[in-house]
């Protein structure tokens, strides 16, 4: 973790700040974040920490759609200022207000949630590669589920049978990874539209003094061809109540029936978690660490519920 003078000097590498108070906030898996302020302006610099080669560009990423999201004028995200390409840094602006549960969210909050969702998935993504273009910004195209399937499902099951796996966990993944397969290219045979996707959806969303919602957090923003319901029941914490309603007003804003996004969500949950199953599965192999041939049946065990 950096000290907070440290922070500073990197915040002073930009035009925003001359000598800033810095507090910590923050850290997740990737960055670490920090609280900058001078002369009553505030500012969140969001520091890349992860090295994991996929990782890496995460802020770069989150640059170039938090920029474009503001073109289009977008006003519950926040606005990327400055990214720092040597330093691998970002300063955005703080947004005042309160951290709420998703599971505190009334049913007016939930349909704004909906409907935010709705507003960010149905931007132009062709006017994005120009967006980009113009203003000197890395441009990051669709992410196919069926090149994320095979990266993230079949070479690491690949890599795990090179350790000894039971029979019956070996047939189960080969066939829960060849049925979501299938899935996938029957969607991609359908040609749905593409859209922008939150990513990484939080479980805690920020309402400020104007009674707004505010999304947070896009290092892991993409475009695709699924909103994100399926993380949001992963990884949510919305009643079982909430989150069907969530479903409905979904529908009713992309002008789908809820039965077809509940598919989708139970779908793309399975292919989620079954993918986890085999981080699992080739961390076991690889180490022989038991807790993770544990979190391997326990994954399994969450696979067969979602289905």
């Amino acid at each position: 973790m950096k000290t907070n003078e440290e922070v500073a000097e990197l915040a002073k590498r930009s035009s925003l700040v001359s000598s800033p108070n810095v507090v910590f906030l923050a850290e997740g898996f990737g960055n670490e974040n920090y609280l900058l302020e001078e002369n009553g302006q505030k500012f969140v610099l969001r520091l890349k920490k992860s090295t994991e080669p996929q990782f890496l560009d995460s802020l770069e990423k989150e640059n170039s759609f938090l920029r474009y999201f503001e073109n289009e004028g977008i006003d519950f995200c926040p606005r990327a200022l400055f990214y720092d390409y040597d330093k691998n840094y970002l300063i955005e602006n703080f947004i005042e207000g309160e951290l709420v549960s998703q599971r505190d969210l009334s049913n007016d909050q939930i349909d704004s949630f909906a409907r935010q969702l709705h507003k960010l998935f149905t931007l132009d993504v062709s006017a994005f590669v120009a967006f980009c273009k113009s203003n000197g910004l890395r441009f990051y195209d669709y992410v196919d589920p069926i090149e994320s399937i095979k990266l993230y499902g079949f070479n690491r099951f690949e890599e795990a049978k090179k350790g000894t796996l039971p029979e019956e966990i070996t047939v189960w993944i080969e066939t829960t990874l060849k049925e979501n397969l299938k899935y996938l290219e029957n969607v991609n045979k359908a040609e749905r539209r593409l859209g922008f996707a939150w990513g990484d959806i939080q479980s805690k969303l920020i309402i400020d003094t104007d009674g707004k919602i505010n999304f947070y957090d896009f290092e892991h923003a993409c475009i695709s061809n699924f909103f994100g319901l399926s993380y949001i029941k992963i990884h949510g914490n919305f009643s079982p109540d909430q989150l069907s309603f969530l479903i409905e007003r979904c529908a009713y804003y992309f002008k789908c029936s809820k039965e077809s996004l509940t598919l989708d969500m139970k779908a793309n949950e399975k292919i989620i978690r079954t993918n986890d199953v085999v981080w699992a599965a080739m961390k076991w192999v690889n180490t022989e660490n038991k807790k993770f041939k544990d979190l391997m049946y326990k994954r399994i065990d969450l696979v067969k519920n979602s289905s």
